[in-house]
C-alpha cells in the first residue's frame, strides 16, 4: 500500500505535471505485487494439480494391479492354452489345404502370372 502525504499547496503546484508519471509508477508497481501474489497463489494450485495427479495415477495403478492379478489366477485356474493352440492348428491346416487347392488350380492366379512370365522369357 502507498502512504499519503500532505504536501502544501506551492508543492502541489510544482508537481502538477508529475502526477500523472507518479500515478503511472505506482500503478506499475501494484501490478508487479498483484503478479508476485498471482505467481505464489499459481505455485500453491500447481503443488495442488500435482499432488491430484499423482493420486489419480496411484488408483489407476492399483486397479490395474487388481485387474491383472485377478487375471494370473482364472489363467492358472482355468488354462486354455492348449485348447487355443489345437484350434489355430486345426484352422492352420485347413487354410493351407484351401490355398493348395486354390493354387493348384489351373486357372489360378499364380499359375498364370508364372505362365506369363516363361512365355516372356522364351
Amino acid at each position: 500500500m502507498v502512504k499519503k502525504k500532505v504536501i502544501s499547496k506551492n508543492q502541489q503546484k510544482d508537481m502538477k505535471g508529475f502526477e500523472e508519471i507518479m500515478d503511472l509508477i505506482i500503478d506499475d508497481n501494484e501490478k508487479l505485487e498483484v503478479e508476485n501474489q498471482r505467481r505464489n497463489a499459481d505455485k500453491a494450485n500447481d503443488s495442488y494439480q500435482l499432488y491430484n495427479f499423482l493420486e489419480d495415477e496411484s488408483n489407476r495403478l492399483e486397479k490395474l494391479s487388481q485387474f491383472f492379478g485377478t487375471k494370473i489366477n482364472n489363467f492358472k485356474d482355468f488354462n486354455q492354452t492348449d485348447f487355443i493352440n489345437q484350434k489355430q492348428t486345426e484352422q492352420k491346416k485347413r487354410i493351407k489345404n484351401d490355398l493348395a487347392n486354390l493354387q493348384s488350380n489351373k486357372n489360378s492366379p499364380l499359375n498364370m502370372h508364372l505362365g506369363r512370365l516363361f512365355n516372356s522369357l522364351f
